[in-house]
């Protein structure tokens, strides 16, 4: 299975992953065979990218700590009520409440799974789909954290809705592809204090906890970040979760502006602002729950071997196990041997295959395969 945009999608290719449309229904799924018809409706509906089976590739299954069907309702509820504010001013707080019970009653039972997949989302569906990614991160980290059922939706609640200052700030603004102006981040950055004051109106059903993670995840652990400059342990724990969970969606979510990064580009990024910007703590915990090199990865090793990533141990994220797909000399192996690198100490990763680079690989080995 592997993740490629639908520009580089051709007639024949075999959909991996269901691909759900905004209402939560199956748009393609997974096992059917594209046609030029399906791709033109994936480039309508602004879906950037899907997932595809390759013969070259074993098959492999990748667990999934929400299903995809319960974050793409989870989507589409944010989005409807966030456009719906514009017109009527309100927000039914019982649909965000709902849809935080239904992530928090499976990450519960997931609680032991890493994250693997990146979600396929439209180019504007971006804050929507923001939203609920930061969420299930977020809770994600609540239960390594051991946190209850009560504190998680607290904190599932807290994290869906901490950008909902947003809704405040003009869209021209919000959407503006490319850097912002000065001026214009001004105006972004009210969004944290507008969306504490719509909020805490709301405490019989927002609690004021839920309430301080959209007034506090844009402040930084050094106390350079805003609104009000809070360092340290002065900043609730709920906010330093989200702040972690919020950084690492927004480097690794593709933008109609630039691609997002690979995971353990963000980890590098991350790790090395770790005790300015984030609690530490909090940050070492987050990365114990996110696969470096997520499972269904192609890399290739310091022997010159290209292979992919079949399972990663928690515990040893920087040695998964790989299944060697061609030797050294780039021959395909007919036999795909799989190594595990916490056995084999003096064999690592060298490379990380991203998009393209996958894309130009698969294409080269499946023209030496027909060769053969």
């Amino acid at each position: 299975m592997q993740r490629i945009s639908v520009i580089r999608l051709t007639p024949g290719m075999i959909v991996a992953k269901n691909v759900f449309a905004a209402d939560g229904r199956v748009l393609i799924a997974a096992g059917v065979t594209i046609k030029q018809s399906y791709i033109q409706r994936l480039r309508d509906l602004g879906i950037a990218s899907i997932y595809i089976d390759s013969p070259l590739l074993p098959v492999i299954d990748v667990p999934e700590v929400v299903k995809e069907e319960t974050r793409v309702k989870a989507t589409t509820m944010v989005k409807n009520a966030f456009q719906n504010f514009r017109t009527t001013q309100k927000l039914d707080f019982r649909k965000f409440s709902q849809a935080a019970a239904a992530i928090v009653a499976e990450l519960i039972c997931n609680r032991d799974t890493l994250v693997h997949l990146t979600d396929i989302r439209a180019y504007d569906d971006y804050t929507f789909a923001h939203s609920v990614n930061v969420c299930i991160l977020s809770v994600l980290m609540g239960t390594s954290k051991c946190y209850d059922e009560q504190k998680l939706k607290e904190l599932a609640l807290g994290a869906l809705l901490h950008d909902v200052g947003k809704i405040l700030i003009p869209i021209e603004v919000l959407n503006k592809p490319g850097r912002l102006t000065p001026q214009e981040f001004s105006i972004v950055k009210e969004h944290a204090e507008l969306g504490f004051e719509l909020l805490r109106k709301q405490q019989d059903q927002v609690s004021l906890l839920s309430c301080h993670v959209a007034f506090q995840h844009q402040e930084k652990y050094d106390g350079s970040g805003y609104p009000r400059q809070l360092k340290g342990k002065e900043i609730h724990e709920y906010a330093r979760i989200v702040a972690v969970a919020d950084v690492y969606d927004a480097l690794t979510s593709d933008r109609p502006y630039r691609k997002g990064m690979l995971p353990h580009e963000a980890y590098e990024i991350m790790m090395a602002s770790g005790k300015t910007h984030f609690d530490d703590e909090v940050l070492q915990k987050f990365f114990e729950k996110i696969a470096i090199y997520p499972v269904g990865t192609i890399v290739r090793l310091n022997s010159g071997e290209v292979g992919m990533i079949t399972e990663v141990v928690p515990e040893l994220q920087t040695r998964p196990k790989v299944q060697i797909i061609t030797d050294s000399k780039g021959q395909l192996v007919q036999n795909m041997e799989e190594i595990n690198l916490a056995v084999h100490l003096t064999t690592f990763i060298d490379k990380v295959f991203d998009e393209e680079e996958t894309y130009q690989w698969l294409n080269t080995n499946k023209l030496n395969e027909s060769a053969v």
